[in-house]
């Protein structure tokens, strides 16, 4: 999985940046010094934070480029509805002309004979997309031989607010592991350029890997 950070909020007029924070705060600060007629400080921006007064952190928003992450993980992702997403084609892109890849769980790496099965079955099916390209069949229908694996890319843009709800879902510790990854990838992109809007999330430090196949 890579995960980078393509662009974020900021201000036109860099004067506007309150004295010790960063651009990102700032923007925040600014908006709740507006709603309550006072002026801009870490400790108002605390103060919406734990009283739930979480609309002024829609003001930030961040656009991410991840690569590598499964559809299993992509169908989870989607379910953050206040967000804009563009994902990798499987109705455009031909994947007997275009790399396929497909991503291996840590618990199956981990078993040797798992991994065989997966491997057989994610080439197999690769095997099968692939026949039915060569009889004609549009990429947009073989598409539904490839399994929930099969790796995608896509950018995706945030605010600050959405972002707060999915750390509080994905960075638990029963999350699925794939996604908690991401968001733990995330974090850490989002954390220097807004540290109080975010400083109530700590970057895990128990994940686990995965492995990627790509032909």
């Amino acid at each position: 999985m890579e995960v980078k950070l393509l662009s974020y909020s900021q201000l036109a007029d860099k004067s506007q940046i309150v004295e010790g924070q960063t651009e990102c705060d700032s923007i925040v600060m600014r908006a709740i010094a507006e709603c309550y007629q006072t002026q801009p400080s870490p400790r108002a921006l605390r103060q919406c934070f734990l009283k739930k007064h979480h609309s002024v952190f829609e003001h930030i928003s961040f656009t991410f480029k991840v690569r590598n992450i499964s559809r299993t993980c992509l169908a989870q992702l989607t379910r953050h509805r206040i967000a804009s997403y563009t994902v990798e084609s499987q109705r455009y892109n031909d994947y007997t002309k275009k790399a396929y890849r497909a991503v291996i769980p840590h618990t199956i790496v981990d078993d040797d004979v798992a991994y065989l099965m997966m491997m057989e079955h994610i080439k197999k099916s690769q095997e099968v997309y692939e026949s039915l390209r060569k009889r004609g069949i549009p990429a947009q229908d073989a598409r539904f031989v490839l399994p929930e694996a099969t790796g995608v890319n896509l950018t995706f843009t945030m605010n600050a607010r959405e972002l707060m709800h999915a750390f509080d879902l994905r960075l638990a510790k029963d999350a699925q592991w794939e996604i908690r990854c991401l968001f733990t990838e995330i974090l850490k992109l989002v954390k220097p350029l807004a540290p109080k809007t975010f400083e109530a999330y700590e970057v895990p430090n128990d994940l686990v890997s995965s492995q990627v196949y790509e032909r």
